[in-house]
C-alpha cells in the first residue's frame, strides 16, 4: 500500500505530482495516464501503482515489478518545446531520477543511454516515454519502474539488476523517495533544455569509455563521447564520429 498523502506532504513542487491517483493493482500506469488525459487533466498528474501487471519497457520488452516492493507510476507533460527536442526529455527524467535516488538514499546512481538507472553498474529502473499529438498539442506520457525494497531477483537477472534496498542493506520508504524523484524532476525540467545534455552527461556511467553498441542487425565496439543537442547518442568508430538515434549499449 502506497499512501498519497505521504507522498504529496513531501512535495516541494508547484504541479508535478499535485494532482494524484493511486491504484492497488493495473496494467500499465502509462495505459491509465492516457485514459485521464480524455477528461483533460493537467500536466504533472501521476499514477501510482503498487501492482502493475502488464508494465512495458522500451523495444517491447516487458517491465516486471513486484508487488508491494517497487515505485512505478506515469507522469504527464505538455511540453511546449521544440518537436526535434521531446527525446531530451526522458533523459532528463533520468537525471532526476538518479537525483532522487541520491538526495533520499545517499546511493550514488548513474544512467546508461538511453533509458536505464543503474546502481554500481546493475540496473535498478528504467524509463518508457509515449508522446502523442491530440488537439495540436504534444502530450508525452513518462513510466518509470524503480526496483525498491526486492530482497531476491530472479535468476536470469540478478548478475545485471538490483535494488536499492540490496544496494543499501535496509528498506527504503518509497512514498518520500517519490516525492523526492518528483520534486528534482519539477526543478531540473524548468530548467533551461540547454543544460539537459550537459546533466545527464555528468552521471552517464559510460561517457569517453568502450562499449559494445547494438544497432538493428549490427553489433559495434566504440567509445560513446557523449549526447548529440537532441539526445542521440554520439559513437566514436575507428576514429570517426556516428551518430545513433536508437540502440542499446552493452558496458565493457
Amino acid at each position: 500500500m502506497l499512501f498519497i498523502n505521504l507522498i504529496q506532504g513531501n512535495l516541494f513542487t508547484s504541479y508535478i505530482g499535485r494532482e494524484m491517483e493511486f491504484f492497488s493493482f493495473t496494467n500499465s500506469t502509462n495505459e491509465d495516464v492516457w485514459e485521464y488525459v480524455k477528461e483533460n487533466v493537467s500536466p504533472g498528474f501521476v499514477v501510482i501503482t503498487d501492482n502493475q501487471k502488464q508494465g512495458k519497457g522500451r523495444r517491447g520488452n516487458k517491465w516486471h515489478s513486484e508487488p508491494g516492493k517497487s515505485l512505478t507510476f506515469s507522469l504527464l507533460l505538455k511540453p511546449s518545446i521544440k518537436m526535434e527536442k521531446l527525446g531530451l526529455i526522458p533523459l532528463i527524467v533520468g537525471v532526476s531520477v538518479v537525483e532522487g535516488i541520491n538526495s533520499f538514499t545517499k546511493l550514488k546512481g548513474s544512467l546508461k543511454w538511453p533509458n536505464d538507472i543503474l546502481i554500481n553498474d546493475k540496473k535498478v529502473g528504467g524509463i518508457l516515454c509515449e508522446h502523442k499529438i491530440i488537439q495540436n498539442k504534444s502530450h508525452i506520457v513518462l513510466g518509470i519502474g524503480l526496483n525498491v525494497n526486492e530482497t531476491e531477483l530472479s535468476v536470469d537477472i540478478s548478475d545485471k539488476a538490483t535494488s536499492l534496498c540490496l544496494e543499501a542493506g535496509h528498506p527504503i520508504q518509497r512514498e518520500p523517495l517519490l516525492a523526492e524523484i518528483l520534486n528534482q524532476f519539477e526543478k531540473n525540467i524548468e530548467a533551461p533544455s540547454a543544460t539537459w545534455v550537459s546533466k545527464w552527461e555528468s552521471y552517464c556511467t559510460h561517457l569517453n569509455e568502450p562499449i559494445i553498441f547494438h544497432s538493428s542487425n549490427e553489433i559495434i565496439s566504440g567509445t560513446f563521447v557523449g549526447l548529440s543537442e537532441t539526445g542521440q547518442a554520439n559513437m566514436r568508430i575507428d576514429n570517426r564520429e556516428k551518430v545513433f538515434s536508437s540502440g542499446v549499449i552493452e558496458l565493457q
